[in-house]
């Protein structure tokens, strides 16, 4: 089978940037060669079994030849291989993707190419910096910088832009001071605004803003580092009143995602999309059950009409549950009439999505809610009402009991086993302590929380300065305090999303309570 390749462009940074088409060709790529500003976010969708090839290209410590990276692809391309080429912005401005493109035609190998958004484009908006500007600006010229060390003063391709509205330098930054000189040189007034932007769409984007005059003595002062894109002209002006990315909130704060790995893409992306800097280390793994045969004879029970309600507590409870049911072959119509009751508004978002509404939803993990859930069902009255309670191998006997005290036959079956983290996680977890990496700490489970606990031990305390504890709701906070952890923020909705908007709200407040 010949092999094919994808030129992928996939954006300047942020992940959520992505085209559905470089996604879909991820997904499908047995070799993915990266360059080295891609951001890994990316890298999600591609497959476990995937090969991965990290190369760098000029500019980089361990710089990787153009030729060598050709030959990789005919290489791979030779062997039948899909393989998807993944590089930064758009490659078909000032990034080589023309080159690439150029050489697997002649070599005959097929390819396609898929544009991404520029950094002309991406890093300008999430800058609050439009490319055009009602009528004040039109015509716009994109420019790269290259610094020739042989020629140090060399004024380079800045030579006859000057009059254009509107003058995006690429690579810019080492060349700054001549290049804006050159603009002063060919008749553009110096008191022009200019901004340069580093990290574009990045969680640590840094935006500097000055004129042609004295934007590169701001740049030296603050101190920023490439990947950069310098914009000159009138549409620098409404910055301040169009920037959102970069503003108050969680913009470039550094949070801890605890969660299991099958639960933290969907928490990692929701706090990156505020452009939170997020941090994945697990304190938790989610297992099938010791005895995962009593799980599937009670699902054979529930298919076969045993069960007046089903009570689930937890979102995991809900994914080995129906982990289980297609283990058997078998799907939400196994529940027939059955009643089904979740705890919290995330667990009836999860069941939801595989085709149950929850016909009741208590607001709270302690056993006397559920309870109260359950006997307000209409028609319904707990007192020989026959109850399966899918749950992590380890949990509390608040709720069976409580059920069992109002006369319920229950059945309190483990649906899945809570591990603790890895050494390496470990480890992980206690350089980011206790070098003070870490603005936010997500508690998104009791079980998170006592990972943490138990993992750092005496280290927990105190609280590195300025450190934030953010707890998804009152069961989680208690389990957090009860383990000596402070809870400085409480979502005031008990889920991901909840948990996000309250921290960002504490942030926007500037309020930090101490430990």
């Amino acid at each position: 089978m010949p092999g094919f390749v994808s030129l992928v462009d996939v954006g300047p940074g942020d992940p959520g940037l992505l085209t559905l088409h470089g996604r879909r060709a991820i997904a499908a790529a047995d070799t993915l060669i990266v360059d080295a500003l891609v951001n890994s976010g990316v890298l999600r969708h591609a497959r476990t079994d995937a090969e991965l090839v990290f190369v760098a290209l000029e500019g980089h410590e361990a710089a990787t030849d153009q030729n060598e990276i050709n030959q990789m692809l005919l290489l791979r391309a030779g062997q039948g291989r899909r393989v998807a080429r993944l590089k930064g912005g758009d490659a078909l401005i000032f990034g080589r993707g023309a080159e690439e493109a150029e050489f697997l035609a002649e070599h005959g190998v097929a390819f396609e190419v898929i544009p991404g958004v520029s950094a002309a484009l991406g890093a300008t908006a999430y800058a609050g910096i439009p490319l055009t500007y009602g009528k004040k600006s039109s015509p716009v010229a994109l420019v790269a910088s290259f610094k020739n060390p042989d020629r140090p003063a060399d004024p380079g391709p800045l030579r006859g832009v000057a009059g254009a509205d509107t003058i995006l330098i690429f690579m810019g930054l080492d060349r700054l001071a001549t290049d804006l000189a050159t603009l002063i040189e060919d008749g553009r007034d110096p008191n022009t605004p200019a901004a340069l932007i580093s990290s574009g769409t990045h969680p640590d984007q840094v935006v500097v803003v000055g004129t042609i005059a004295t934007l590169a003595t701001r740049v030296g002062e603050v101190g920023v580092t490439s990947p950069a894109l310098v914009v000159i002209g009138e549409v620098v002006r409404p910055r301040e009143r169009l920037r959102w990315w970069d503003g108050a909130g969680l913009h470039g704060r550094r949070v801890l995602v605890a969660r299991a790995v099958e639960q933290s893409s969907e928490t990692a992306e929701a706090f990156a999309d505020e452009g939170a800097a997020v941090v994945e280390v697990p304190m938790i793994r989610i297992a099938d059950p010791s005895q995962p045969e009593a799980l599937h004879r009670a699902l054979q029970s529930l298919a076969a009409g045993r069960f007046d309600v089903v009570a689930f507590t937890s979102a995991n409870a809900v994914s080995r549950t129906f982990a289980g049911l297609r283990a058997l072959r078998l799907d939400a119509r196994a529940f027939g009439r059955t009643r089904v009751v979740a705890v919290g508004p995330e667990t009836a978002r999860v069941l939801a999505t595989e085709g149950i509404v929850a016909d009741a939803v208590a607001t709270t993990h302690r056993g006397l809610a559920v309870v109260d859930a359950i006997a307000a069902l209409p028609g319904l009255a707990l007192a020989g009402c026959s109850i399966l309670l899918p749950r992590a191998e380890v949990a509390g006997a608040a709720l069976p009991t409580g059920l069992a005290a109002r006369g319920a036959l229950v059945e309190d079956i483990a649906a899945y086993r809570t591990l603790g983290p890895t050494e390496s996680d470990r480890d992980r977890l206690r350089a980011l302590w206790s070098s003070g990496g870490l603005d936010a700490v997500l508690l998104t489970s009791g079980s998170t929380a006592r990972g943490i606990a138990e993992t750092l031990g005496k280290g927990l305390l105190p609280m590195p300065s300025g450190l934030v504890v953010a707890s998804i709701g009152p069961a989680t906070s208690e389990v957090a305090r009860a383990l000596g952890m402070p809870v400085h923020v409480e979502a005031s909705v008990y889920t991901v999303a909840g948990l996000r908007e309250s921290l960002r709200d504490h942030y926007r407040q500037g309020a930090f309570a101490p430990p």
